[in-house]
Formats: structure tokens, sequence, C-alpha cells
């Protein structure tokens, strides 16, 4: 009986040992992202650099590890001073880097903005009303961005795109602007020639003065930084979900998937 629990203990730990190892999360790198669209006017050398760290940070996050390949020269420094004995090392203190220990990436997730555009819809209101010279209007203003980044995760090894996505999105920008006042001119002129008694004459003197003017602008702009980070953070939950998770997050993103080629393709009419 003793010899069949440890069996039992044996096979438990070594079940878990290859649910752990099935589960791990791969080593994944970030190279620079890439320009696609080819007309985005704040693109700059530095904006691939920085959408990769962006893109690092969120698998993170995510529960997917990645190894540093955009500041690695940070961590060779790090190793050529452990080489020249600049770093302590004793029996104590032992945690000095080391050669030839760095973690391949068992996959790379290139990513490219492939599309950006602001203004692909805007809408414009307004509302106002006056009474005798007194009222006031309102004017709102809606303008629709349009970003699309596209990313595929590849195996290292082979160079075989396991999975690829493409994230498309919306930002809003709002204005509103509200004014109020009036101007009682034309109602003293009104006065004034309907009487001729000394008092309508000087009453419609008095309200011929009186002109005033409020307004108030409320803008409410979306930053395309903030957009762009929006759409990383859904690519790099499909990539947590693709190398870690695995699961019914699959098929969430493959009805996302659908829906968003259906809403593409019933923008054209087909023959």
């Amino acid at each position: 009986m003793r010899l069949l629990r440890k069996g039992f203990a044996i096979a438990g730990i070594l079940f878990l040992s290859f649910q752990s190892s099935v589960l791990a999360s791969p080593t994944v790198s970030v190279p620079d992202f890439k320009n696609n669209a080819e007309n985005i006017p704040w693109w700059n050398n530095r904006v691939g650099k920085q959408l990769s760290d962006v893109m690092s940070n969120e698998l993170s996050n995510a529960g997917v590890k990645v190894v540093e390949r955009g500041n690695v020269d940070a961590v060779l420094s790090e190793q050529e001073l452990a080489d020249l004995g600049i770093v302590s090392k004793t029996a104590k203190n032992n945690n000095t880097a080391k050669r030839g220990k760095m973690r391949g990436a068992q996959f790379i997730i290139l990513g490219g903005v492939s599309a950006y555009e602001e203004g692909v819809s805007e809408k414009t209101s307004s509302d106002g009303t006056a009474i005798f010279g007194m009222g006031g209007n309102k004017t709102s203003q809606e303008s629709t961005a349009y970003i699309a980044v596209d990313l595929r995760i590849v195996n290292s090894t082979t160079g075989e795109i396991v999975a690829s996505r493409t994230v498309e999105g919306t930002a809003k920008s709002t204005s509103k602007t509200t004014s109020s006042g009036g101007d009682l001119s034309g109602f003293s002129s009104m006065m004034q020639g309907s009487s001729n008694s000394r008092s309508a004459q000087m009453f419609g003197n008095a309200l011929s003065s009186f002109k005033t003017n409020k307004t108030t602008v409320e803008v409410n702009k979306a930053p395309k930084e903030k957009a762009i980070r929006a759409a990383l953070i859904s690519a790099s939950d499909y990539v947590n979900c693709v190398l870690v998770v695995r699961g019914s997050c699959l098929a969430e993103f493959a009805e996302q998937e659908k829906r968003r080629r259906s809403k593409t393709l019933d923008l054209l009419n087909f023959d």
C-alpha cells in the first residue's frame, strides 16, 4: 500500500511538472514597429522604437515573457563589468551578470501601423433661440480618427507565421461651443418708435446700451498616443491568448476577427 501511495505521489509530481511546462509562457521579442502607411504625418525615427517599448510593456503586463533586444547594449555592458572584475563577487554576493546565459526569443512579435487617418467622419450640429435680442446658441462638432495595427507572431526557429491579427479602431474628438447674450438695441428702437412719451424715450435710450455676450468652448480631443496604446493593449491580449492562455479566448478573438472582416467587406459593393 505504501508503495502504491508513493507511486501515485510521483505520478502527481510528474503531471504537475508537465502541466506547468505546457502552460509556461514562451519568450518573445518585439522589434521596432514599422510604418506601413507611409502617410502618417507624426511618424519619425523614434516612433517605431516607442511603439515597440509600449508593446513590450503591455505584453509583460498580460503575462508574456519578453526578452530585451532594443537596449541589449545595457545588458552586455553589465556582463562586461562582471568579466573585468569591476563588479564585486563574493560568496554572499554572487548575483553578477554572466555571459552565455541570455534567453533566446522563441517567437518574434512583428508589428506595424498600416493606417492612420484623421477626419474619416465629421458631424456638426447647431441649436439656438433668440427673443427680443436675448438668447443663446449651442454648436457641437465631432471628428473621428481611424487606426489599424497589423500584428504577426513568428516562430524564430522555423520562420513560420503561427498567428496574425489586425486591430482596427476609431478615436472620437468632440468640440462644444456655447454662447449666450443679448442686444436690446432693436427692442429699444421699437419702443421709441411706438411712443413719444419722455419716459418711453428715456427707457429706450437705456435699453439701447444694453449688450452682453458670453462664449464657452469645451474641447475633448482623443490623443493619438492613447488610441494607439489601446490598439496595442488589444494586440498584447491576443498574443497572450495564442501563446499562453489558449482555450476559450481563441474562439472569442476568432469571432471578433469575423465581425471585423464582415464590416470591412460591407463598405464595398461587389459585382
